[in-house]
């Protein structure tokens, strides 16, 4: 007796179509959203904590590939001031994959250093800029970027928190 054929396999649904929709959530919640609502005269920077996220926990490709995607997504919404992004957030999603190929693996610590250093970086990257070009106060530039930091690193607990479990979900197996 001859067997039926067995059903054709369904393929394993990527995740990454959902990992960008929820950049642009950010992005939206960013730009839109929590502006609106300042912190001590700053407002949070969701976009290089998800892109460092998607680095960290994806690898260096993804996280380069992200932080290409979400840095022309920020220049575009900016204008032409928005071009840093493009590098910066790029370099963020690269360096944040390194650091998982080299040594702190995929835990919530290792994550908050690599948020930690993104907004260190970019603050004081935007201070100099005030500082040194645009001729600002130092104590003022300081203590924005001192609430910036801290307003945004409030939400660094919750972007891990999603990405991981959208890591755990999907599994990736994109390879660049």
């Amino acid at each position: 007796m001859k067997r039926p054929p067995s059903p054709p396999r369904r393929e394993e649904a990527s995740g990454w179509p959902v990992r960008v929709g929820v950049l642009l959530l950010c992005f939206f919640l960013e730009r839109c959203v929590l502006n609106r609502f300042p912190l001590w005269g700053g407002t949070p920077l969701l976009m290089p904590l998800a892109v460092a996220a998607i680095g960290f926990l994806e690898g260096s490709g993804p996280g380069a590939v992200c932080g290409l995607g979400a840095g022309l997504a920020g220049a575009l919404a900016i204008g032409s001031d928005g071009t840093a992004l493009i590098w910066f957030e790029t370099a963020v999603g690269l360096v944040c994959g390194v650091t998982l190929d080299k040594s702190l693996g995929r835990t919530f610590p290792g994550y908050l250093l690599c948020a930690l250093g993104t907004v260190l970086l970019w603050e004081g990257l935007q201070s100099v800029i005030h500082i040194l070009f645009l001729g600002d106060a130092p104590g003022t530039v300081l203590a924005l970027a001192g609430a910036e930091g801290g307003y945004s690193l409030l939400f660094a607990p919750v972007i891990y928190l999603v990405f991981h479990l959208l890591h755990d979900r999907f599994r990736s197996e994109l390879e660049f």
